[in-house]
């Protein structure tokens, strides 16, 4: 039950099979009961209380298995619960459901009384959200209704080993009993479901299948029923026929019998009539077994002699005190009669008195006396144990009414109090009728089926049957659900596969598939590459769920104004994809296409309270002929757009094969950088840094040369911005720094013991361990951080001023001197001149070129010298390369210079013998 506890769809199922069982169970059993032609109890194996029970319970956990919510599905629900309800009051308490007794113990219903209350507080509680009472109760709920299912098994089980019924007087209504409730208890059981999911709605297809399978096994189950009462009722009517016939026959023989005696007697001559009479009674008494006495009336009702059997005690006052014999005797019927005295009814045994009319004149020793009749008292019980009902099955009983209110047996017993009782609790009445018997017209005659062994053994097989449809049933329930699941996966992993999850638009395998497809047998795609400009800012600052929604809303508006043969993906994160054909001969309809999709780019999104404007840029590739592959056309867009917005953003850009050419060439220039990297193919060149007073060299800034294998070098303004676009910024910085320290050790070794200058890149800068990284280096170094300079841009600054100061900061505090690099190229470096915990300004070589040719620039210079001197900042001016530039700016103030004027950047050997 763990499995089926945490398969919803298993439960889903259990809940559908076992309430549609239940339900239309009750509800044929209920026809049958009402429609069935005889009205017979034969055929009523269960009250009608029980079958309301089961359509009321049923029905109400089967409009559960509907997923909606509609208002008469609920009052549905309600009206079925009340009728289970008032079926178990009916059941426990009271009678109107029912004409007949069905002896279903009380227990039963007080058993199903928790299934019906659970199923209606599950009523009240639904479809609120369950509170943590409402889950335990249900859990409860649950577990009581697992419970019962699994007693009901087991009863049901029961009856296979016993053979008997004992839940209900029939053996059917007992099964259906133990049925019945384990359906419930299974169909309570799943609907009494706590998870935070609710149960999986299932296919039209399979409830109409269960509907119609399990009506198709019930309807056969009760066909089998009822074919089985109707052969047991047929064997009932036999069993009656044949007594009947048996017991006319007997009685007409043993009439004969007497009158053959009668006739003997008629015809005996006077002289020996007296002693051949009582020889034949002798005889008659001895031999004829169920013969107690021969009693001889005359005419005025005297009996003149009584003979009895040696056991017997005398009738004589019995027979004569009878009102119905002393009436036969004054009417001297000339036709003989079996009379049933009132006597007969107090023993153990019946008695029964046989009136023979005679004609003769019994002549004695004293006088000669005229007789009329010859009564015969006979016991009933020897007479029908001589022929007994013979072929016919031992299980079935007949019974006759031979004296009003007392019935007896076909061996020729009374039926006692313990018999009767049986009778009304136990046996099944198969048939009842008015038999016409020698004796009398119309007696009251009724077979019994006594011992149900049999009938139980039939029942369990046909309800065996019936139960395994129902599983039938189920299994094929789950195995269609199983299916139709795995097609709705398989429908569901194929858009998946297919389609971007949050758009719904084709996702980049079925555009680069389709672009295939039409690659080849067009051979005119234009792709369109579409990227949202600045994006990435808008999930960061308004949250993630606000970007997904703009998505969407973009989705929608590029698919409202999607060209006719085209298609339209989204290609990763915010970059989508139109593909059209036939168009790239049609350079302006591309141009405005492009506009147009750039316009409603531009439209404002609004989310929430938001309202956010975007752009995008556009790369736009044709194929032609050189064009391999589609990946590659795609490609190609691709680049077009990273230089749309390498121009500015917000623009459209078509491919040009210089692109490609370019992107090759950093591409092989990212490899050989790496492998530079790894390999230790780079090298720091020192150029020298002087005094202004005196122009002796005090410091070495640390420059990065990537020599090739021809003698030549790559600049550093070709391969350092590649390495901060691709992160390799990170190792080659980190490399730079530790060669800079193991360098100014060994300046150290040198008279003028000067410093290294080392560039830092803001990318490295940024790390949360930039600080730890150098102090580590230091130690590891045996480097002193009065030996290093570490130079920074001022963007370094502005990207997080308030943290940036927190580091330098630290970083001063070990002795390391901080210079600020391109002083004056950026935007607000003035403004955060007077706080920043720098050492050293550096005067961009921009301004020193121009300063004999542009008074700005001689001002400018003039200036920033003027405020770094008030702040007790040291000056050094980049670019000196005359002697006249040397002049000026240590006129103005400076403290250091830098240039070509002093010495080109040369490796260490060259630098530490200057």
């Amino acid at each position: 039950m763990k499995i089926i506890n945490s398969d919803r769809q298993a439960r889903a199922v259990l809940q559908l099979v076992a309430s549609i069982a239940l339900f239309f169970a009750g509800t044929l059993i209920f026809l049958y009961r009402v429609f069935e032609p005889t009205q017979q109890l034969l055929y009523h194996s269960i009250s009608s209380s029980f079958q309301v029970l089961m359509i009321g319970l049923g029905g109400t956990v089967l409009l559960r298995c509907y997923p909606t919510q509609k208002t008469w599905v609920r009052v549905s629900s309600m009206l079925f619960a009340v009728l289970a309800l008032a079926a178990v009051y009916d059941g426990l308490a009271g009678s109107y459901f029912d004409s007949f007794h069905a002896y279903i113990p009380k227990s039963v219903y007080f058993v199903f009384l928790p299934l019906v209350l659970g199923q209606c507080a599950i009523l009240l509680f639904y479809p609120v959200r369950l509170r943590t009472w409402q889950r335990t109760f249900l859990k409860v709920n649950g577990a009581v209704a697992l419970g019962i299912a699994c007693v009901s098994l087991f009863l049901l089980l029961l009856h296979l080993f016993l053979q008997s019924p004992f839940l209900a007087k029939h053996p059917s209504g007992s099964l259906i009993v133990s049925i019945a409730g384990m359906l419930a208890g299974v169909a309570c059981y799943a609907s009494s479901y706590r998870g935070r999911r609710s149960l999986p709605s299932l296919s039209s297809n399979s409830m109409n299948f269960a509907a119609v399978a399990m009506l198709v096994v019930l309807v056969f189950g009760v066909g089998m029923f009822h074919n089985q009462m109707n052969e047991l009722k047929r064997e009932g009517e036999r069993s009656i026929d044949q007594l009947r016939e048996t017991r006319t026959a007997l009685g007409e023989s043993f009439i004969e019998l007497f009158q053959r005696l009668t006739e003997r007697w008629e015809n005996y001559p006077l002289s020996d009539q007296a002693r051949l009479m009582e020889v034949d009674i002798a005889a008659y008494l001895k031999h004829v077994d169920y013969l107690d006495a021969l009693l001889l009336v005359n005419a005025q009702q005297d009996v003149m002699f009584e003979r009895l059997k040696p056991s017997r005690t005398s009738y004589y006052e019995r027979v004569m005190a009878d009102s119905e014999v002393r009436q036969t005797l004054t009417q001297a019927s000339p036709e003989s009669a079996i009379i049933v005295p009132e006597f007969a009814t107090t023993g153990l045994t019946a008695k029964l008195v046989l009136y023979m009319p005679v004609t003769l004149t019994y002549t004695n020793a004293s006088e000669a006396q005229p007789f009329t009749a010859l009564l015969a008292v006979v016991d009933v019980r020897a007479l029908l144990g001589n022929a007994l009902v013979t072929g016919v099955d031992s299980d079935i009983e007949t019974y006759t009414d031979i004296s009003t209110g007392r019935w007896l047996d076909r061996a020729g017993f009374w039926v006692t109090e313990p018999t009767a009782k049986y009778l009304e609790e136990k046996a099944i009445k198969l048939h009842d009728n008015g038999v016409d018997l020698y004796y009398s017209k119309g007696i009251p005659t009724v077979a019994y089926l006594y011992r149900l062994d049999s009938l139980q053994r039939t029942a369990n097989l046909q309800m065996l049957i019936v139960v395994g449809g129902i599983g039938l049933v189920l299994l094929v329930v789950l195995v269609v659900e199983r299916n139709v699941s795995l097609v709705q996966q398989g429908k569901q992993l194929f858009y998946q596969a297919h389609h971007d999850a949050l758009t719904g638009l084709w996702n980049r395998n079925s555009i680069e598939r389709y672009i295939g497809d039409q690659f080849h047998d067009n051979q005119d795609v234009t792709v369109l590459f579409i990227d949202l400009d600045g994006f990435t800012l808008i999930n960061d600052s308004l949250g993630l769920h606000v970007g997904d929604a703009i998505l969407n809303q973009l989705a929608e508006r590029l698919q409202s104004e999607q060209p006719r043969r085209s298609e339209l993906a989204r290609f990763a994160s915010d970059e989508f994809i139109l593909v059209l054909t036939g168009i790239s001969h049609y350079p302006e309809r591309v141009e405005s296409l492009a506009q147009d999709l750039m316009s409603i780019v531009a439209q404002p999104y609004r989310v929430a309270e938001h309202k956010v404007y975007l752009t995008a840029s556009i790369g736009v590739a044709h194929q032609t002929d050189d064009v391999q592959t589609p990946l590659e056309l795609i490609q190609r867009a691709d680049m077009a757009m990273h230089r749309a917005k390498q121009l500015g953003y917000n623009y459209v850009q078509e491919y040009k094969p210089s692109m490609a050419q370019q992107m090759s060439s950093a591409t092989s220039m990212r490899s050989s950088l790496q492998e530079a990297i790894d390999n230790e193919g780079l090298q720091l060149h020192y150029q020298p840094i002087v005094r202004c007073n005196d122009q002796e060299v005090v410091q070495y800034e640390a420059l990065l040369r990537w020599p090739q294998a021809d003698g030549s070098a790559i600049p550093p303004a070709e391969f350092i911005p590649l390495a901060e676009l691709t992160g390799q910024i990170i190792p080659l910085s980190r490399w730079v720094f530790r060669q800079a320290c193991e360098d100014a050790v060994r300046l150290q070794q040198t008279v003028a013991q000067p410093r290294v200058s080392v560039n830092i890149s803001a990318l490295h800068f940024n790390r949360a361990n930039f600080v730890d990284f150098v102090l580590k280096t230091l130690a590891e170094t045996g480097c002193r951080g009065s030996w290093i300079e570490l130079e920074m841009t001022e963007s370094i600054l502005l990207e997080g001023s308030s943290y940036a100061i927190e580091r330098l900061q630290k970083l001063r505090q070990h002795g390391i001197t901080i210079a600020l690099d391109d002083f004056g190229t950026g935007f607000s470096s003035l403004s955060y001149l007077k706080v920043l915990p720098i050492d050293i300004v550096k005067i961009d070589r921009s301004f020193i070129a121009g300063i004999h040719h542009h008074k700005s620039d001689r001002v400018l210079i003039e200036s920033v010298i003027r405020i770094a001197q008030s702040l007790d900042f040291a000056i050094l001016a980049e670019g000196i390369e005359t002697e006249e530039q040397a002049s000026f700016v240590t006129d103005l103030g400076c403290n250091y210079m830098q240039g070509f004027y002093f010495g080109k950047p040369a490796p260490i050997a060259d630098a530490s013998v200057r």
